[in-house]
């Protein structure tokens, strides 16, 4: 039930903040991507041409399995799940580079330094659903990018093939797929779906207080969250749009409560994140504080030189 959302602020800093939601028994943390190389399932370790941070966990004994992050050029991805409508490929593709829906984020980031430059690749991999390095499950993803120029990205496997959304208004939750989300949310508006008529609704709605809130279904989450980017002004600088993303992330957040660990199979949120791709800052909190670590990945690669590192 993850949520995310871009915001671009007057003073040229471009950030996406996302809720982690995942079942009970995961533990998240803060983590530098910083080796040499970094592993594949289907092409073996490949070179990390591009350090990040992002949120992370151990996967099976110690494979990483990253959930967000934003590289050294200021590219950010964050995956989410895309349950029942990912479609991947059954076999590997001759001629492509091969890689399962874990391996992607890592690809993104790891060898790409702008949206541009991605864009230009994604007609040589091909996504196969096959397991990962670690476990037996083949994760049902999709993802949205963001990068210093103020561009955004979303990228769906689906039945049609890897459809690639350059004209998005930087808001995604799970299913449905993001066409079908913003026919849902132009119809709960009573607009068409031009980005002129539906943030001039949402302005209305923002305006008189009337957001609708959101229930734990993705469609309610997105309709929330895009209500509140379309509906406000762009952010002065990148503080103040923190502060947004953390109020309009609060709002859409599964609450954990201890009863959940007797059903693990449940979502809540774990943590929520922010990502600022003009300086490499990552924001972090996890779900059962109100401490908010920041963290430079600037400093960090100093600090951890040629390693993978959890850090808080």
């Amino acid at each position: 039930m993850c949520t995310s959302l871009t915001l671009q602020t007057t003073n040229h800093h471009m950030l996406l903040g996302r809720t982690m939601d995942f079942p009970v028994r995961a533990a998240w943390h803060p983590t530098i991507v910083n080796a040499t190389t970094y592993p594949t399932a289907l092409a073996g370790r490949r070179p990390l041409n591009y350090p990040y941070i992002g949120g992370a966990r151990h996967e099976g004994d110690h494979e990483l399995l990253v959930a967000d992050g934003v590289n050294t050029a200021g590219l950010i991805c964050a995956e989410l799940m895309f349950p029942i409508k990912a479609h991947y490929q059954d076999h590997q593709v001759a001629d492509k580079l091969n890689l399962t829906p874990q391996d992607f984020l890592p690809w993104v980031l790891g060898e790409h330094d702008s949206i541009q430059a991605l864009k230009s690749d994604l007609n040589h991999i091909a996504l196969i659903g096959k397991n990962w390095l670690a476990g037996n499950e083949v994760f049902a993803f999709h993802w949205i990018l963001a990068d210093k120029t103020g561009q955004t990205l979303i990228v769906e496997p689906t039945i049609n093939g890897l459809e690639v959304i350059s004209d998005s208004i930087g808001v995604l939750t799970n299913s449905p797929t993001y066409s079908d989300h913003i026919k849902r949310f132009a119809q709960t508006l009573a607009v068409n779906s031009t980005s002129a008529a539906m943030s001039r609704k949402a302005n209305q709605l923002v305006l008189t207080q009337r957001i609708p809130a959101a229930t734990n279904t993705p469609t309610s989450r997105f309709l929330e969250a895009a209500i509140i980017k379309l509906g406000n002004a762009d952010a002065p600088n990148q503080f103040a749009a923190r502060n947004r993303l953390f109020n309009t992330l609060n709002a859409v957040a599964i609450p954990y409560t201890p009863s959940m660990n007797n059903h693990p199979s449940f979502n809540y949120t774990h943590y929520i994140s922010i990502l600022d791709a003009t300086n490499q800052t990552y924001f972090f909190r996890y779900h059962d504080s109100n401490q908010v670590f920041s963290f430079s990945l600037t400093q960090l690669i100093k600090q951890y030189p040629r390693t993978n590192q959890f850090l808080a």
